[in-house]
């Protein structure tokens, strides 16, 4: 989809494997086409079509239809996210599946994104007929999770800084330097620049760090703060010697001295 036609989007959620019905596809389209104060409107009504228990509820079909349009409609991020932090507060729902609202726990969402989205391909290759569409999807998802997790309080189902954690390893710890994997590591630093240093400073395992995983950084695995002074240091290095566009060198500029300034409030 070359630009963001709902008509389009709407018509290829239809030819999915297991599509939502036309209720639920209308009732996704209103949100997206109402203004941002409506949101809380909106994830009432379609937070309501899947308060059943889990045999009978269609949750995940819901999943798909919000990853593709994480995926695809750009300027719908700030309102998808907020969509989610909305149904996750949603107070219907108790009883039916314990005593806590529905939709409390997020249910499926975090093994949705592990199993669907986390490992998208970005088709890192130019020449690839989908680069620009799996670049934009990239940095999409990711700044999506970044604007949940920057708002996440106290709800642990939120909290999403090991998936920016793993995108920060990918893009800061590999020999070779990707413009797009830069654009999609830029939105855990200007959401959540204070709690990932939080996350170093506890120190502890990282998801998805395995022996087989490429990287420069060193045999200390986990979370720390020498970690997040590498992590630094590289966006200072891209900025200032690697041949990239200059987009990607001043977001890594910015970047660079956002770190740096966090650290040097927290110590």
């Amino acid at each position: 989809m070359a630009s963001e036609d709902l008509d389009t989007w709407a018509a290829a959620q239809k030819k999915l494997p297991r599509p939502p019905t036309d209720e639920e596809l209308a009732a996704f389209r209103d949100f997206l086409e109402a203004p941002e104060s409506d949101v809380w409107q909106h994830a009432k009504k379609i937070g309501a079509f899947y308060i059943k228990p889990f045999a009978q509820s269609r949750v995940d079909i819901f999943w798909f239809v919000l990853g593709d349009a994480v995926n695809k409609l750009t300027s719908q991020n700030d309102k998808l996210a907020d969509l989610v932090l909305k149904l996750q507060r949603l107070p219907d729902g108790k009883g039916v599946l314990g005593p806590e609202p529905w939709w409390s726990d997020l249910p499926y969402f975090n093994n949705f994104w592990t199993e669907w989205m986390q490992f998208q391909p970005d088709d890192d290759s130019r020449s690839g007929r989908d680069y620009e569409s799996n670049r934009q999807a990239n940095i999409n998802r990711n700044a999506f999770l970044a604007k949940v997790s920057a708002r996440m309080g106290n709800v642990v189902h939120l909290d999403q800084r090991e998936r920016g954690g793993h995108t920060l390893k990918l893009t800061l710890e590999r020999t070779s330097v990707s413009e797009a994997d830069i654009l999609a590591a830029e939105p855990w630093i200007t959401y959540c620049a204070d709690s990932l240093y939080e996350r170093s400073l506890q120190g502890g395992l990282m998801s998805w760090e395995h022996p087989h995983n490429g990287t420069n950084w060193g045999i200390q695995k986990g979370w720390s703060k020498a970690r997040w002074q590498y992590w630094q240091k590289r966006f200072q290095e891209i900025a200032n010697t690697v041949k990239i566009n200059e987009e990607a060198r001043n977001v890594a500029k910015q970047c660079a001295e956002r770190m740096e300034a966090v650290q040097k409030a927290r110590g």
